[in-house]
């Protein structure tokens, strides 16, 4: 079978780790790379030594001399909708890092068009993907603990220990776009379920170096009753979580907890059993070549990706309509797909 041919935009940031996993991937076939930024084209340049590979400062040249299935855009939010654009009218599918777009329209007109020109479109989540992750959607599925309704997701972590530089350090509601986008694509993907409203606010502490809104608090609610309550802080100054966020989900006979990403069930009577960590085909070191293989497979058998642009329009929508809420102060009734 032939290898799918991709060109990489972006190299900056995530991007040199996107370049090493499309480079051990054997269904693919690097094409080009592309960065405006020559110092990132140099990293470019030594990572493939002896290999003949084009380098482009221009992406226009590029999806213009270039043949390719697939493109891989390593870019700032929003140059994602023109990127994504040109990518589908060069004949490719797309994969993209998160956020998908700085706000909600662009991503609606992202998935329009390529509904339109019948590519796949994949936003790159990888936090479903974690085992842990993995381990609270097979409790919750078991039905050990009952009928989950009730949720709390709690994330705090230091600035010092994230890079929020270029784009991310001026983001408008950075973390509820460039963060917690994470945690709301994990939760509609342990529950099953997607949401129906959000209430939120948000502030930035006078010690914070982001421009953004650092800190936020939401209320959720989710189809079929669910009520979940969420915290994140990229400006803690007490002990951190881990990325993951401490969780619990609460049903009818017990709970499910994380903490410190060590996932148990915790019973009325303060007992607590393990909740096994199944094997999964990738952790944070390979997820990037499993997210490059999931859409390869995607596109071969002719079925969407997992995260594909029409789902992640739902988990977006939680960020978005989020946002919305902290500005207008009203409860936002989410309706992700009407009218498209």
């Amino acid at each position: 079978m032939d290898k799918m041919k991709v060109i990489q935009i972006g190299l900056g940031g995530f991007g040199k780790f996107w370049l090493g996993a499309v480079l051990n991937v054997e269904d693919v076939e690097l094409v080009a790379v592309v960065d405006m930024e020559e110092k990132n084209l140099a990293v470019a340049a030594q990572m493939l030594t002896g290999r003949n590979i084009p380098l482009y400062q221009d992406h226009k040249k590029a999806l213009r001399e270039v043949k390719a299935d697939l493109a891989l855009l390593i870019t700032p939010p929003h140059t994602h909708r023109a990127l994504t654009i040109e990518a589908v009218e060069a004949g490719m599918h797309v994969i993209m890092e998160k956020p998908v777009s700085t706000n909600y329209e662009d991503a609606v007109e992202i998935y329009k068009y390529a509904q339109t020109c019948g590519n796949y479109v994949m936003v790159n989540q990888n936090y479903r993907r974690r085992p842990v992750i993995q381990a609270l959607k097979a409790c919750v599925d078991s039905g050990k603990v009952g009928t989950i309704e009730n949720v709390e997701w709690r994330f705090s972590l230091d600035h010092k220990n994230i890079e929020l530089t270029g784009w991310r350090r001026v983001f408008s509601d950075i973390m509820l776009k460039e963060m917690s986008i994470h945690h709301f694509d994990s939760i509609r993907y342990i529950l099953g379920k997607n949401p129906i409203s959000v209430y939120a606010e948000s502030m930035n502490p006078t010690w914070s170096p982001i421009n953004g809104e650092s800190v936020t608090a939401a209320v959720f609610n989710f189809e079929g009753g669910v009520f979940m309550t969420y915290f994140g802080s990229w400006v803690n100054k007490g002990k951190n979580t881990s990325w993951n966020g401490d969780i619990i989900l609460t049903g009818s006979k017990g709970a499910i907890e994380l903490k410190d990403d060590i996932p148990q069930i915790v019973w009325q009577d303060g007992t607590r059993e393990s909740i096994p960590i199944p094997t999964f085909p990738c952790n944070d070191s390979d997820y990037l070549e499993y997210s490059i293989g999931d859409m390869v497979g995607a596109i071969r058998e002719r079925r969407l990706p997992a995260t594909h642009i029409g789902d992640n329009l739902i988990s977006w929508s939680m960020a978005c309509s989020a946002a919305e809420s902290t500005k207008n102060g009203m409860k936002i009734k989410i309706e992700p797909l009407k009218g498209i």
